[in-house]
């Protein structure tokens, strides 16, 4: 019974992360092969083209650590398969850190576009630098072998690396009610929305896994 459980479990968290991530995931990839074929060219986004290097790294940092970090949260999977959790635990962390510094370099290098407002210039640093911070902690922690507190500060780190799959569902509301692409102010607050949410969901089940 407890297996069966386990395995419910293990299919429930994989699927749903990897449901969360598969738009950010394939809008990346569409990205690349714009950037590799030239294609797709805008106003927007001639800042990519004009420097794609940045955008490149993160894009392929992101893809790793959402895809590695699925199995990394699957409880049954995980426990089945420690050396795998262990080996890419490690690539994990690389590649998360990776994405955060790459996502830090994006908001300083990178020339403003018309469709950002003022805020969202500070929220992209602040989450770049707590992305950072979670996961130099939970590696630490798992370096001194404190696996508990390992575990919630890569919740943690994981989370916030997979707020741009939540920023599908918080700008639902203004293609349904308004259309259109929104832009100014709105635009950064729904952008906000999605990392906030899922730095609530973290505490919420890091809270639930101390009871």
């Amino acid at each position: 019974m407890a297996t069966n459980s386990t395995t419910k479990k293990d299919k429930w968290i994989i699927g749903s992360l990897l449901f969360l991530s598969f738009v950010p995931s394939l809008a990346g990839l569409i990205r690349i092969f714009q950037l590799i074929t030239g294609s797709g060219y805008t106003v927007e986004n001639q800042r990519f083209f004009n420097d794609p290097i940045p955008v490149l790294f993160h894009i392929v940092s992101v893809l790793i650590y959402s895809t590695l970090g699925v199995f990394q949260f699957a409880p049954g999977f995980r426990n089945k398969y420690p050396k795998w959790h262990r080996v890419s635990g490690r690539i994990l962390v690389f590649f998360g850190l990776t994405s955060a510094i790459t996502g830090i370099w994006l908001t300083l290098a990178y020339p403003k576009v018309p469709t950002v407002g003022d805020w969202l210039f500070g929220i992209r640093l602040v989450v770049g630098f707590w992305m950072l911070f979670c996961l130099a902690v939970g590696f630490g922690f798992a370096l001194r072998r404190k696996f508990q507190f390992h575990s919630h500060w890569m919740i943690r780190g994981y989370a916030i690396g997979m707020g741009a799959g939540t920023q599908v569902f918080t700008h639902l509301p203004w293609f349904v009610i308004v259309g259109g692409e929104p832009s100014g102010v709105p635009r950064d607050l729904m952008m906000g929305a999605g990392w906030f949410l899922n730095f609530l969901f973290a505490e919420w089940i890091i809270r639930r896994k101390g009871k």
